[in-house]
């Protein structure tokens, strides 16, 4: 199997783009940028400007966030074909986690601009984008009031 094929393919595994045609697969695939981190290694960082999304293809990361008072607080994991960077570039807003490998983490970096069109034309991803984040919501949610109550 070619490279932009193997990739189209994974792309398919992630729910995000499960419906999508081959041919917008290998698109997205051919347009992405394969980025690789070493554990320790921050891939985003609360405060930075949102320039693209990653999907993670291999490895685990830590999410956190840094209070007010700039002590972190621990969100939680995320791993294999998990979408994050959505919210800063769907807000065109800054970064509102960090997130850093924990072990090495290969991802497809997507801009914002492809990942726009991406929503934009087709309205099953911007739903389940909406899903994504309304789960994340509330699990960050339910995180800072256990935070809260220490």
């Amino acid at each position: 199997m070619q490279p932009l094929e193997r990739d189209a393919e994974t792309l398919r595994n992630i729910p995000l783009f499960a419906s999508l045609p081959t041919a917008r697969l290998k698109l997205i695939a051919y347009t992405a940028e394969v980025v690789q981190f070493e554990p320790g290694e921050v891939i985003v960082q609360q405060g930075d400007s949102a320039d693209a999304v990653y999907i993670i293809t291999e490895g685990e990361t830590g999410v956190s966030v840094r209070d007010d008072e700039g002590h972190d607080i621990e969100l939680g994991t995320m791993g294999r074909h998990t979408l994050f960077g959505e919210i800063g570039v769907l807000a065109n807003s800054r970064r509102t986690t960090t997130v850093k490998a924990k072990s090495r983490v290969t991802t497809f970096k997507i801009s914002a601009k492809l990942f726009l069109d991406l929503v934009r034309q087709s309205p099953e991803i911007g739903i389940q984008v909406m899903t994504v984040l309304a789960e994340r919501l509330e699990r960050t949610t339910a995180r800072l009031q256990q935070h809260e109550r220490r």
